[in-house]
């Protein structure tokens, strides 16, 4: 089972018989499963990556991906980029064949590799394809805002959107949303980007904010990215480049 949010594998043995749900409006089938270990993606070869996807369905896992699955239990750590690149050939067929899933999943690890100075880019970038105007502000103590977005060039119309990038592994605790917000003005709106996900309590700090505040993880900055892709300009398409994959209707 993959958890998106985490960007794990949880891996784990069927240990009980098939028993049909009493729910009638919604009938399944259910089983019971000891959970072993669990896998982080980001320490997988590309071409089990490619294989495993989103996991949306049930399928066989193939051996060779299997001991990949096992050998990456217990570390976060990514494989080097050298041995990484071995798979690399047949990235761009198995992406054209992968599902809509597949491909999130695949794109979220290209947005892991980038530095964080384009993730700042990448993040303005999907705000100017959102129709809004974009700027990095100038390094070193900044407010605690990494991009200002505003409908005018010049930031004096509102919305005004106040943006904090972090991209990092781990996940943004409640102190630093409640920092973040305690910056932000009263007719501001908060953005706070992390890569790396937040805790349950930091939402619940974003949730309960007397600012208008969103948080956004990897998975759903990469869904925005991929639906406003079409809009996005050439430099932004430079750092995190895509290609439409066309489906039978």
């Amino acid at each position: 089972m993959y958890d998106p949010a985490s960007r794990l594998y949880h891996i784990g043995v069927i240990t009980g018989d098939c028993v049909p749900t009493r729910d009638e409006d919604d009938p399944a089938y259910t089983r019971t499963v000891r959970w072993d270990t669990s896998a982080s993606r980001d320490a997988l070869k590309q071409s089990s990556k490619n294989s495993l996807g989103g996991i949306q369905t049930i399928f066989a896992v193939s051996d060779e991906v299997m001991n990949d699955l096992r050998s990456a239990t217990g570390t976060s750590q990514p494989i080097p980029e050298e041995a990484a690149g071995e798979d690399a050939s047949d990235d761009n067929e198995d992406a054209r064949a992968a599902t809509y899933d597949n491909g999130i999943e695949l794109i979220k690890d290209r947005v892991n590799q980038l530095d964080w100075e384009d993730m700042e880019r990448l993040v303005a970038g999907l705000l100017k394809a959102m129709g809004y105007c974009a700027r990095i502000t100038p390094k070193g103590p900044d407010g605690s805002r990494d991009v200002i977005a505003s409908p005018d060039a010049l930031g004096l119309e509102s919305p005004r959107i106040a943006v904090e990038v972090k991209h990092r592994k781990g996940v943004m605790r409640a102190p630093a949303i409640r920092s973040f917000i305690g910056g932000l003005r009263a007719n501001d709106r908060g953005l706070y980007v992390s890569t790396g996900g937040f805790t349950r309590e930091a939402r619940y700090e974003a949730d309960r904010s007397n600012v208008p505040m969103r948080l956004l993880d990897l998975d759903g900055f990469v869904r925005h990215y991929v639906d406003v892709y079409d809009k996005t300009n050439e430099e932004t398409r430079d750092i995190l480049p895509l290609t439409r994959i066309w489906w039978p209707a």
